[in-house]
């Protein structure tokens, strides 16, 4: 049956014309977006979605030529875009599963059978298609209640961040801080190693011995904080209450009881440290990395790396619930290094550009979150790219053992490049720079996780830093040393997240003792 859609009425096409193999082919990446939505922006489904709307059309119309059929063509494109999108996850659910101890979970079984399942759909449907018209209305409603649902769970995500966003900034309407002296006022970098032990706390977990860089940094300046803390273990919590200068608990209290941090993104985003600075004429500047969520992408200025013609991590994830996945669990080394050479590239590029950022003209806040320390780790003790395996690369789980190899060529590695790029930004700025190098965490388990590297570079002041500072009063310091500020310095606290609970705090208490 032929279908004249140009005369058909509107109310006609939800009958008439099947819509649903393209709502078929968009529903597993929207799917997958509404569940990770949290960790990226929803801009990073728009290219999936139009290559998987580009193989749907492709599909459709050649079936349609070959059928003759508007609505089998429609039908069998359908049972295509379930083969490729649903098998991925068919095969999570079935991997180990074993029938009188035959595990029929594996490739080389699993690809066969959803074969033969959908040739036989196929086949049925084939012989039916003088009836099939029938079936397009209800499939067209179903798919679309499909896509809808997690449409509706992004778009009030969304909104719940655009509100979170104006409530976040609503303090930040009245100056706090000034800038009264004739010079310009210094330029701000925040760098986060994240992950990035204190040195008491990696020489007893991997045997690493850091004194000469603290020695380094101590003569270029900094004053090295021996005996910090972070305030939180998590990056999200221990960022947002950092530049916020206050304790996550107290930001929205009534959204503490959720375990659903994902509010604290705009508080991150729209930080009152970023919010302040902005006022007195700083520009914002950050570098990408593979967090998204984390990336304040409404900044001056965002550096981000071509990336090589690399996948981005959502776009390996959709494809790890497709028929491709086939191909990636055959070479899944090769995939996962992939995946971590991105991140490398990435982090390569961000290193290059920070040491160019004072060239740019007037103040700057400066914000680079460099994934290092941090696993994954894919940089060897010079800087070249390493694959050190995960025996779970779902979870990026090493061994013990690689664990620490990675962890001691990625410290190794990047003090070498802080302590080339950090002179070069003193010695290129005009005015003397603050510069704040630091661990969002550290690293190990929960009687390590908070020690973390604190150095902060802030000349020609009486900034009072001690020596079991934490992150909290980091801008509250700096703010009333530079900047006018009046703000009462909070009693240093470090929170452990149980169980992997985020908001499911105990409070670690600072145990260092003083040299």
């Amino acid at each position: 049956m032929n279908i004249d859609l140009r005369r058909l009425h509107p109310k006609e096409w939800l009958n008439r014309v099947p819509l649903y193999p393209f709502l078929l082919a968009i529903y597993p990446i929207v799917g997958l977006l509404a569940v990770n939505i949290r960790e990226i922006y929803a801009r990073d489904a728009l290219f999936p979605i139009l290559i998987a709307l580009s193989l749907a059309i492709v599909a459709f119309f050649v079936l349609r030529i070959i059928s003759h059929s508007w609505h089998l063509a429609g039908a069998l494109t359908s049972l295509l875009m379930l083969w490729i999108f649903i098998y991925g996850h068919i095969y999570n659910l079935l991997k180990n599963f074993t029938i009188l101890g035959f595990i029929i979970g594996r490739h080389r079984y699993l690809i066969i059978i959803w074969s033969v399942i959908i040739l036989s759909v196929a086949f049925l449907l084939i012989k039916k298609a003088h009836n099939i018209s029938s079936i397009t209305l209800p499939l067209n409603i179903i798919c679309a209640i499909l896509v809808l649902i997690p449409v509706v769970q992004i778009s009030i995500y969304q909104l719940r961040n655009l509100v979170l966003s104006r409530s976040s900034s609503e303090d930040t309407s009245t100056p706090l801080i000034s800038w009264t002296k004739a010079s310009s006022p210094p330029d701000i970098y925040y760098i986060i190693l994240d992950g990035y032990g204190r040195s008491d706390a990696i020489q007893q977990l991997y045997g690493i011995d850091n004194s000469d860089f603290i020695a380094s940094l101590q003569q270029l300046g900094f004053y090295v904080a021996q005996c910090s803390q972070s305030n939180y273990t998590r990056t999200i919590l221990s960022l947002s209450s950092t530049f916020n200068m206050e304790y996550i608990q107290n930001l929205d209290p009534k959204l503490m009881q959720y375990q659903d941090y994902s509010w604290l993104y705009p508080y991150l985003k729209h930080s009152l440290v970023r919010q302040q600075l902005e006022r007195l004429g700083y520009r914002t500047i950050v570098f990408k990395n593979p967090w998204e969520n984390m990336i304040w992408d409404d900044a001056a200025i965002v550096y981000q790396s071509s990336g090589l013609g690399h996948l981005s991590p959502f776009e390996y994830l959709i494809l790890d619930t497709t028929i491709v996945r086939v191909y990636l669990d055959t070479a899944q080394a090769q995939v996962s290094q992939e995946v971590n050479y991105t991140n490398y590239n990435d982090t390569v590029y961000a290193l290059e550009k920070l040491q160019d950022v004072p060239s740019i003209s007037g103040p700057k806040f400066v914000f680079a979150h460099i994934v290092v320390p941090h696993m994954p780790f894919v940089f060897g003790p010079d800087g070249e790219y390493v694959y050190i395996p995960q025996y779970d690369t779902v979870n990026h789980l090493y061994t013990d053992e690689n664990y620490e190899l990675g962890y001691t060529y990625a410290v190794t590695y990047i003090n070498k490049r802080m302590l080339e790029i950090i002179p070069r930004i003193i010695q290129s700025s005009k005015t003397p720079p603050i510069i704040i190098l630091a661990g969002d965490h550290g690293t190990g388990g929960s009687a390590t996780v908070t020690m973390n590297l604190e150095a902060i570079y802030a000349p020609d002041s009486q900034a009072s830093f001690y020596a079991t500072i934490t992150p909290i009063n980091i801008f509250r310091i700096l703010f009333n040393t530079y900047f006018n500020g009046d703000f009462e310095l909070l009693q240093d606290r470090s929170y452990y997240s149980i169980g992997g609970q985020y908001l499911k705090f105990q409070e670690m208490p600072n145990q260092c003792e003083m040299p």
